[in-house]
């Protein structure tokens, strides 16, 4: 069985910071609808012979969310100049954009990732002055 990595590396080396957060995005919910649907399947597989339902295991795996990628983005926008309000303002933006992406991971059984989530929503507001970087 193959591993589908989301995103591929070639997609995400190509556009402004904004277009590779929206690429992100998007292969966040392509890996989690991967994975949503991978787990109805196993919750309603047959039970084994000793009547326990038979779980996932890493070689049963067929997705995998590219972790490099997400994280050279985070690093770009950390390393942004905070010189302005108009800049603090679009590194603002971007890092709730980010979360955004964090938060459709941790919708895909990621459950972890809500902290996260809650640190780059924590940095958005501190740089835009207490605007509302809030996602619901």
């Amino acid at each position: 069985m193959t591993l589908t990595f989301y995103p591929h590396t070639d997609d995400t080396q190509k556009g402004s910071l904004a277009d590779r957060i929206e690429i992100l995005m998007e292969a966040a919910d392509r890996y989690k609808a991967v994975v949503l649907d991978g787990t109805a399947g196993a919750a309603t597989a047959t039970p084994s012979e000793k009547g326990t339902i038979k779980r996932v295991t890493p070689r049963d795996q067929t997705a995998a969310y590219n972790w490099e990628e997400i994280a050279r983005v985070l690093h770009e926008i950390r390393e942004l100049p905070e010189v302005g309000k108009l800049e603090k303002t679009r590194k603002g933006q971007l890092l709730t954009k980010l979360a955004e992406v964090y938060e459709v991971l941790r919708a895909a059984k990621m459950s972890k990732l809500e902290a996260v989530r809650l640190a780059l929503i924590s940095e958005a507001n501190q740089l835009l002055g207490g605007e509302s970087a809030q996602i619901s």
